[in-house]
């Protein structure tokens, strides 16, 4: 969460940096919120960008605070690609000062032209959303950089190209399994189950510590559907979800929708699901 410091510790550093440091016009520094981000920039810039990620890997996007570092790299990035959904207001946080010191930040959202979901911030879990979302960068990146059009327009086409051959991956593995239902701890799945028909039962609310009668109502809900397994992800609190597993004799199975490596993320949550649910 936000606390006075941190907004204070965020205008000293923006005042000392002089707007411009560091913008050369080759590679593009790029700064991103999440790592899969980063894998769509790097897919797309390949060389011509290097990319900063200001939430590292197994911290929790809603409580985590970028370093003083991050925040100075921040203020020299020609390029920031949100996730820009409502429900990410993390990137308030540090964004609208960089703004404001930096008007010559770019700024792209990956959301733009999304069905976004309510209370569901993860477009990047769904192959469909990114698809949307990767034309997007590509846009801004041949705006920034027009002498390298032809390579940004080249990738696009081969990430895009890839992006379907996945999707028509994930779509085979999870065959006859459209209907189902799998619980998880944080709703961070929601444009995946939303994109191949299945149903994602969340046991989390709005952040909220698990009430003895919520967790109760969660395992009869477990029990009524046939769920075996709870996902969890790194970053987060397994307690109540471990004492939901243990009630209905079942595990506890990982998952991590921040993978960097963005195609391997969602190839091994399809195979966890190929696990959990019924063929």
């Amino acid at each position: 969460m936000k606390k006075p410091l941190f907004g204070i510790l965020v205008g000293l550093l923006f005042l000392s940096v002089p707007v411009g440091v560091g913008w050369t016009a080759e590679p593009i520094q790029v700064s991103v919120s999440i790592l899969p981000q980063a894998y769509f920039v790097e897919r797309l810039a390949g060389n011509q960008a290097t990319v900063q990620v200001m939430i590292p890997k197994g911290s929790s996007p809603e409580t985590y605070e970028p370093t003083p570092q991050q925040l100075v790299r921040l203020a020299d990035s020609q390029l920031y690609v949100k996730i820009g959904s409502p429900d990410f207001p993390v990137e308030q946080q540090y964004l609208r000062a960089a703004l404001e010191r930096n008007p010559k930040l770019a700024v792209v959202d990956l959301s733009v032209g999304v069905d976004l979901l309510e209370e569901d911030p993860h477009i990047w879990t769904s192959p469909a959303a990114v698809r949307i979302g990767v034309r997007n960068i590509a846009r801004t990146l041949e705006g920034l950089d027009p002498s390298h059009r032809e390579l940004y327009r080249r990738n696009l086409e081969a990430f895009l190209g890839e992006i379907d051959a996945l999707d028509r991956e994930i779509r085979h593995a999870l065959e006859g399994r459209k209907g189902q239902s799998f619980m998880i701890y944080h709703p961070s799945w929601g444009y995946f189950a939303r994109a191949y028909g299945l149903t994602q039962l969340a046991i989390e609310e709005e952040g909220k510590p698990l009430s003895a009668s919520h967790i109760r109502k969660m395992v009869d809900l477990a029990k009524a559907k046939g769920i075996r397994a709870i996902v969890i992800q790194k970053g987060f609190d397994a307690k109540g979800a471990r004492a939901i597993a243990r009630d209905i004799g079942g595990r506890l199975v990982e998952a991590d929708p921040l993978e960097r490596d963005w195609p391997s993320g969602l190839r091994q949550f399809t195979k966890t699901l190929t696990q959990i649910l019924r063929p």
